[in-house]
């Protein structure tokens, strides 16, 4: 299907806009959670929503090298946000999980992500808000293809 310039330029204003605002949530967010960056809100997030997880995933979840994770790791753990362990059965796989400080920076990231899903949501029907998911999902997924 053919596109009208204007229709993409409108989109690509639209989605620049989205990005912006998400990246100033995350920067307050970060921030709140005491001075963490983009990344490291990543971490304590997933880690968060699994409870106990190997770094490997992590590294392959952000696309990073392991060696590159393990100087972001080595600073949260320095700072209480996470803790590691060697798994029992297989020393080379190290787990990680929340600190005291990644639990209240966690419980900071959940109640942020709550309200502004709340505060978006509130403004659709229940019909629109599953289209509206429906779309987001797809976009997510357009978006993740190489």
């Amino acid at each position: 299907m053919k596109i009208k310039q204007e229709t993409r330029d409108k989109f690509l204003s639209a989605l620049q806009k989205v990005f912006y605002a998400i990246k100033i949530h995350s920067d307050d967010c970060g921030e709140l959670c005491g001075g963490l960056n983009e990344k490291e809100l990543f971490i304590i997030d997933y880690v968060g929503q699994n409870k106990y997880v190997k770094m490997s995933n992590v590294a392959e979840i952000l696309d990073v090298p392991l060696s590159t994770l393990t100087n972001i790791v080595d600073k949260l753990v320095e700072r209480k946000y996470l803790s590691r362990e060697h798994s029992g059965d297989d020393r080379r796989v190290i787990n990680l999980m929340l600190g005291d400080n990644g639990k209240a920076a966690y419980e900071i990231v959940c109640t942020r992500k709550t309200r502004v899903a709340e505060k978006l949501l509130s403004r659709f029907s229940e019909k629109d808000q599953a289209t509206f998911i429906e779309q987001m999902n797809i976009l997510a997924s357009k978006l993740g293809e190489r």
